[in-house]
């Protein structure tokens, strides 16, 4: 995994957005953890992009493959959707 960024697709032509607005999703977070944020979608683009969830394993397998998803560790949760024929990972929330 490298520090990609929104919008910046990985060698697969898969990237991340903030749905509907970067500001909107984001808002006044701080840099430290607006840089987290980044590095958790990179990593979860780069698993959609082998038709992997982090949670469930195979994205192929999922009966409802563009629902909404969750990440979380023990800084942050994200509420993620996979759009697989738009080669997009949508970030829809953030909580701290």
């Amino acid at each position: 995994m490298t520090d990609r960024g929104e919008a910046v697709e990985n060698e697969q032509g898969w990237a991340w957005e903030c749905d509907p607005s970067r500001a909107w999703v984001l808002g006044e977070m701080p840099d430290h953890h607006q840089a987290l944020v980044s590095r958790i979608m990179d990593g979860l683009v780069d698993l959609a992009a082998m038709g992997i969830d982090p949670k469930s394993g195979s994205l192929y397998e999922d009966p409802a493959p563009m629902r909404l998803r969750t990440y979380e560790d023990e800084h942050l949760m994200v509420w993620y959707q996979t759009i697989r024929h738009r080669c997009r990972v949508y970030l829809k929330r953030v909580n701290l």
